[in-house]
Formats: structure tokens, sequence, C-alpha cells
């Protein structure tokens, strides 16, 4: 059963075989592909999406990916050429002399960043002209690595001893109740690869501490926002504790039915939303007068909704113990029985809109679904092809996938 990888960080094909790159269906995005001389058919092999770049390996050189630290010690204890492709960060300690570097047994190919004290920078510069890297003189500490996902806390900022050079490969948030003294204090530098998410009040905190625009994406959450982690569901009595509030999200805002128009006037003013919103359609004119973005759906319902958001089977009893029609929103896997027949679909289903995937099992059902359907993000599928192909099993993002 071949397998399904969302986006990867890193491609490592240096060790790949045509037997280990056949065991993949698909991969979404690659941020970098490593392969070496003759191995450029594997790659081509491979469905991939984007590729951000590709690096050719030399012979005998080995691979690191992740931040590698140089200091006078350890230049001391090698005797011969160090060769290495390096993805990510390359820091020189304060003790290294000019003339151990001089020596010639570093010969790195950098794809990322290289930090060097002053007095080393000009050397360092000239020493490691390859790879796709850019040379930065830090003073003081050496630059703190943060991979991941991480929250800048004032807990954080007063346990740092001196001011840090914060370097972060991943998600950086900053929280709207950041001491803003603080961290002007303990923040001497940020520099981001990847994402970092700022509430507007603190962008101007976090440009002053960059020197160039992140290697990634900057999300500036509004004044006044509340940003909401998850799917949310509001009914009458849930939306007296909202006070003419204002939302953000990427999850799903559920309104049940018994939210009446004049608690939806007086406790959300608006709501900034990248997924879609399920409301009655007594409602449905309101939530569109509060939205930032145009292109969000709107899904409203007559009678009853049902989310599926897991992998559900539904046989036709299950469809006919319906007392009246209800709009189905497919957020995961629907997959209908072979007893559920069109008259069934016809009568049950008010309307049908698709995030997921809908398993039928034969073309009626299908082209019976496909005349409910409002919303389509999604897709619907029989399920005698879905078996025959074989169902990859599916990855969530990687880091580093090595094939």
């Amino acid at each position: 059963m071949k397998q399904s990888i969302g986006n990867v960080g890193v491609l490592n094909l240096l060790n790949a075989t045509e037997q280990s790159v056949q065991a993949y269906e698909k991969i979404g995005n690659v941020g970098l592909v490593l392969y070496r001389s003759g191995q450029s058919h594997l790659l081509a092999a491979l469905k991939i999406g984007n590729i951000g770049k590709t690096v050719e390996v030399p012979d005998h050189y080995s691979y690191y990916n992740g931040t590698l630290e140089i200091d006078s010690d350890y230049l001391d204890s090698i005797d011969e050429p160090v060769k290495m492709v390096l993805n990510g960060m390359l820091i020189f300690a304060h003790d290294v002399r000019p003339e151990q570097l001089s020596k010639g047994l570093l010969e790195i190919i950098v794809n990322g960043e290289i930090y060097a004290p002053a007095k080393l920078a000009g050397q360092v510069s000239q020493q490691f002209p390859e790879g796709s890297r850019e040379v930065k003189v830090y003073e003081g500490a050496p630059p703190r690595l943060e991979n991941g996902s991480i929250t800048l806390s004032n807990a954080f900022l007063e346990a740092a001893e001196e001011p840090v050079h914060l370097v972060v490969n991943g998600m950086l948030t900053i929280p709207k109740d950041i001491d803003a003294a603080l961290f002007n204090e303990k923040i001497k530098k940020i520099a981001i690869n990847g994402m970092v998410s700022v509430h507007e009040e603190q962008e101007t905190l976090l440009h002053r501490k960059m020197d160039s625009a992140p290697n990634g994406v900057i999300e500036v959450i509004p004044a006044g926002y509340r940003v909401l982690k998850g799917a949310l569901r509001i009914n009458s009595r849930s939306i007296k504790s909202f006070r003419n509030e204002k939302l953000m999200t990427k999850k799903p805002i559920i309104f049940e039915a018994d939210v009446p128009r004049e608690a939806l006037e007086n406790s959300i003013s608006r709501i900034d939303s990248k997924s879609f919103i399920v409301c009655s359609d007594e409602i449905e004119d309101l939530i569109y007068e509060k939205l930032e973005r145009l292109e969000t759906e709107v899904l409203s319902y007559t009678n009853r909704f049902i989310l599926i958001e897991g992998e559900e089977h539904w046989s036709n009893s299950q469809f006919a113990s319906l007392q009246e029609p209800a709009s189905l929103i497919v957020d995961g896997t629907l997959r209908i029985d072979e007893d559920v027949t069109d008259e069934t679909i016809m009568n049950k289903v008010e309307t049908l809109d698709i995030f997921g995937e809908v398993q039928v099992a034969s073309a009626d059902i299908k082209g019976a679904l496909q005349r409910k359907i409002r919303a389509n993000a999604g897709q619907i599928v029989l399920t005698e092809e879905k078996e025959a192909e074989g169902k990859p099993q599916e990855s969530n993002n990687i880091g580093e996938l090595a094939l």
C-alpha cells in the first residue's frame, strides 16, 4: 500500500533506490531535495508538488540537517577534512581563531545561515562560498535556535540572563500580553524561518528586532480580535458570553438553530474566517454582514444539519430515520452503504457540502448526490474504484523524509 505524504521540508534521496521511491503515491510541496549524481531519475519518478530547490551532494560528503556549532576545541580535535552538506545553521564560536580556519579542514556546503563573530566574518565568507547561504555577524552570546512551535512568553524573557539573538525554525507566536519593555530589553534580534503570528499592537516591536523580512509569513492579528484555536459551536446560552466581539479563526464556526437574531447582533461584531460557517437560514444575512472575507463559505440550513468530521458509514435505515430532510456537511469521510437508494437521497438530503470525501457504491447514488451539492471542496468517489486503487497511507507534514 503506497503512502501519501503532506509537505516535506527536506526530501533526502541520498540512499534512495527505485524500490524505496515506488512506495510513495504522492508528496506535497518540498522545500529542499538532496540527491547524488545519477539519482535525478528517482526524483522524476515521484509525484511531487512544487520544489523549492535541489542540491547535488558530492561523493564522499556526509549530510547534516540542523544546527552545527564550531568552537576552538573541535577544530583542534580534527586532523582530516570534514566534508559535509549542512541544511540549517552553522555557528562559529567566539574562541575560534583565524589560523584554525586557515588549515582548510572544514569543507562545508551550507544551505541556510552562517553566524560568525565580526573578527571571522570576512574569512568565513571566503572559505565557505558554496551553497545557498548567508553570512551574518553576531555580538555577545551566539544565536539561540528554537525549532518547531514556540510562544514568546514573559516568563521566557525573564529567564534570559542577557539579550537573546533568537532564531526560530518553525512557528513563533507573540501573545497580546507580552511585556513591551521586557521584550525590548531581552530580545536583541529575531530571525524567522517559517511563520510568525503577532497581534497588531505588537507588530512594531517585532519589526524593530528584525534585520530583514522573515523567510516565511507574518500573520498579523488585527487589533481587538479574539483568535479561536479550534472549532466553535455557539448556542442560545453560550452566545451570552460574547460581548460585541471580533472573532478570527481557521476552524469552523457552528451556530445552532436556537441562536436568536438579536443575541447575534449584540454579541459578535465581526468574523474573520478561513474556514466555513454553519448557521440557520434565519440568521444567514446577519452572518454575511459580519464577514471580513467574502470568500468564506456560509452554509445555511432550513431544518437541521449534520456535520461529519471523522469517518462514518451510513445505511439506508439511517437516512430513513431522519424525520425531515437534512443538510449534510462532510468535513471528513462519509461512506454510503450499498442498500441506500437514489430515492432516499432525494428525499432525505436537503443539501450536501463536501470538504472531505464521500464514498458511494454506485454511479446512480453519485449522480443523486451531485444534484444536492452546494459547496464542493472535496470529492465523491465510487467505493470499488477506491478499493481497487488501494487507499494510500496518509502522513502529515514532515520536516525531513529519507527514502
